[in-house]
Formats: structure tokens, C-alpha cells, sequence
């Protein structure tokens, strides 16, 4: 399959195929629970522009929103693709489940961390992908693939310029102080504490860590991010890698 037309027919921005063994040891274990035939992962993302972050809370949210759902629609037909080239495949799910890894939740398999390995920038002190064209404006999708990465005969190459300089702007802009030494605290983020308030994060965890549960409940999750809103994108605007103006940076 021919993916850099697939990508380009279907308006992506950026987009890398990583073998496993490319991975770092915890996400390709990861990558392997979630679809036990992988051999390969291949992450996507799309830009999103400047003023979008300026927008109105509602109007912001809905416009990121669509950008997701645009994202993970790409990565269902590119998954169907795949399985009719008998190529097993399976798509990274944009909503739930989730995971709880060390007290942090993260995604069931880490496209941010896999982009990096892939080439496409390298992860911020914001836990945020930094890509050396859109910064930290990219929104990401996966598919986890049967076939190995060689077979795909491209690979994103790192520039090698490092990206994020530690200043330290991320976790200074950051209002609830989510962002530390030792990652983001998800639940200190002002946009998560507006639906999930203090007094509920343990009942929140011990739901998390139930992956039967969670598949349950995964279908009402687009309704749900329907109706968010996203209250603050300080730990994006804030990084000296947020262009000043569009086209910029």
C-alpha cells in the first residue's frame, strides 16, 4: 500500500510507520497487548492552526474536535485498507479505554511517544509531541499493522535539532500546576478537574484500571466529548514553539 498517497488524498500533515522494534521497551509491550500480531505501528497527525486556539472556548473545542474525529475516521478506512490487502490491522482508538501506568493515565497504545521514535519531533516537558514544522499543533491517530515497517519504505528522519530547550514556559503557564518533573498530573489539568473534581479522582482510577468496564462504557465516550469543553491550552500557547502569528515561529 502505497501510504504517502493514502496521506495525501486524505489531507494529513505528518505521518511515520515504526517497526516494534524501534519502540521503546514499555510501548512496544503496549503495542503488542492491545494487537498481538504487530509488527509495526503507523501514526498520523494533522496541524492545528494558530487561531483555532484563540477561538471562543465552545468554538476552540468544537474545531479540535472535528480535527480528532477527522483523524480517527483516517485511521479506520486506513485500517480496512490494510485488512483488505490481508494485512492484519487495527486502529488506535481516539476515546477510551485508557490505561493507568504508574499513577498517570495514558492512551492503551502512546502515539505521541511512538511519533517521536518515528522521526517526527520529540516529547516536550508538556508530555507534548513537538513536531519541527507545527510545534506542539498536532493532533495525532494510529493504526497498529501486521507488516513490518521495511515494507512500508518510509520512515519520517529526525532532524536531530533539538526542539525543546527545558525553559520550563510549559510548566510555568500552566494555571492548576499539572505539569511537573515527572510528567502531567491529568487530573490537575483545568479542563479534566471541570468534569472530574478531586473528591472523585480515586473512585475515576479504580474505574480506569477496569479495561472490562471501560469497553462498556467506550461507546458513550464521543457523546460525552461532545459536550466538554476545553477550558485552558496554556501548556501548548505557552511553549516558546507556538508560533507567534500563523506561519511563524
Amino acid at each position: 500500500m502505497d501510504l504517502a498517497t493514502f496521506f495525501r488524498d486524505e489531507g494529513i500533515d505528518v505521518f511515520a510507520r515504526v517497526g516494534i522494534e524501534d519502540l521503546p521497551d514499555a510501548d512496544r509491550v503496549s503495542v503488542l497487548e492491545f494487537f498481538p500480531a504487530a509488527r509495526s505501528v503507523i501514526v498520523f497527525g494533522k496541524e492545528v492552526p494558530v487561531p483555532v486556539y484563540r477561538m471562543p472556548q465552545k468554538e476552540k473545542t468544537r474545531e479540535m474536535l472535528r480535527i480528532a474525529e477527522s483523524l480517527d475516521d483516517v485511521a479506520v478506512r486506513l485500517a480496512g485498507c490494510l485488512d483488505a490487502e490481508r494485512i492484519p490491522a487495527r486502529s488506535v482508538p481516539l476515546y477510551l479505554p485508557v490505561r493507568v501506568v504508574d499513577g498517570k493515565v495514558q492512551g492503551v497504545v502512546r502515539l505521541k511517544q511512538i511519533a517521536a521514535a518515528g522521526g517526527l519531533g520529540e516529547i516536550g516537558k508538556n508530555t507534548l509531541l513537538l513536531n519541527p514544522r507545527f510545534g506542539p499543533r498536532l493532533l495525532m491517530s494510529g493504526v497498529v499493522s501486521g507488516a513490518p515497517a521495511q515494507e512500508a519504505g518510509y520512515r519520517a528522519a529526525n532532524t536531530g535539532v533539538p526542539l525543546c530547550t527545558g525553559c520550563g514556559a510549559c510548566i510555568r503557564a500552566c494555571p492548576e500546576g499539572a505539569i511537573g518533573p515527572d510528567g502531567v498530573d491529568a487530573f490537575r489539568c483545568r479542563t479534566v478537574r471541570a468534569w472530574v473534581p478531586p473528591p472523585v479522582v480515586p473512585a475515576v482510577k479504580w474505574l480506569l484500571r477496569r479495561q472490562f468496564l471501560l469497553r462498556s462504557v467506550a461507546p458513550l465516550a464521543p457523546l460525552v466529548a461532545r459536550t466538554a469543553t476545553i477550558r485552558c491550552s496554556l501548556c501548548v500557547t505557552g511553549c516558546p514553539a507556538f508560533p507567534g502569528v500563523e506561519g511563524e515561529r
